[in-house]
């Protein structure tokens, strides 16, 4: 069986930084709130959704499988890790025929900037840099930066990309945060912000939430969920694979 794991920056997966929908256009931010005033804050002058993502965790699977990278020096950034990928690999992971939007998607995530605040001490990084697309060739070619790179390759968690893929929006970053945390036991509210739900009404998010996890269990990425209160607060204990 041909293995369809990917290895995907622990960060992105945890902090999920892409929408679950297009919305009505304009920008995108995305905020997740940590412990002791910690922020990670993910924006973006275009809506840049999970159905985008895919494209770009697709393009990392096959550049590691087939290890068509190298590092370079480029002129306006220093070091840097050029990363290539076949659209015609592309296309069959994503079941996406229109080579045009694969490429745009992947310029929208080129747009997106992450910020980490953690107290005084903030940092500002972009996921990945220039996109170019050689359609004589069939070919995607990423500039990312060195050191995001070497997060891909050195703490990265493993995801099965063909499962990704055919997710729900919402399911897809659920399934990232739960793959980066061991615990089995979370707060509710912290599930539907990590999903990105963005529901008005706290009982719409929760039923958004509840149907994701369904499709996780029917997917066999968990074992199975329950639904707990415990001072008044709302938990989700899941049951992982064995």
């Amino acid at each position: 069986m041909e293995n369809k794991n990917v290895n995907i920056y622990l960060r992105l997966l945890k902090y999920p930084p892409f929408a679950v929908s297009r919305g009505k256009g304009g920008s995108m931010i995305i905020k997740h709130k940590l412990k002791n005033g910690k922020e990670i804050i993910a924006t973006a002058p275009k809506i840049v959704t999970t159905e985008d993502a895919e494209k770009l965790y697709s393009f990392c699977h096959i550049a590691q499988k087939n290890k068509t990278y190298k590092i370079i020096n480029a002129e306006k950034f220093g070091k840097m890790a050029e990363i290539t990928a076949s659209i015609w690999d592309i296309r069959k992971l994503t079941n996406c025929n229109d080579d045009n939007y694969i490429y745009k998607a992947m310029d929208k995530i080129a747009g997106v900037k992450i910020q980490y605040n953690f107290s005084k001490n903030k940092s500002t990084t972009h996921i990945i840099h220039i996109v170019n697309f050689d359609q004589d060739i069939g070919e995607i070619n990423v500039l990312m930066d060195l050191n995001m790179f070497k997060n891909f390759a050195e703490k990265s968690l493993t995801i099965d990309i063909e499962k990704y893929n055919f997710l729900p929006p919402v399911a897809k970053n659920l399934y990232g945060f739960v793959a980066t945390n061991p615990s089995i036991i979370f707060r509710e509210n912290t599930l539907i912000e990590r999903a990105v739900i963005q529901a008005k009404r706290k009982n719409k998010a929760q039923d958004i939430l509840k149907k994701a996890f369904i499709k996780l269990k029917e997917e066999k990425i968990i074992q199975d969920f329950k639904i707990t209160k415990k001072d008044g607060q709302r938990f989700i204990k899941i049951e992982r694979q064995s």
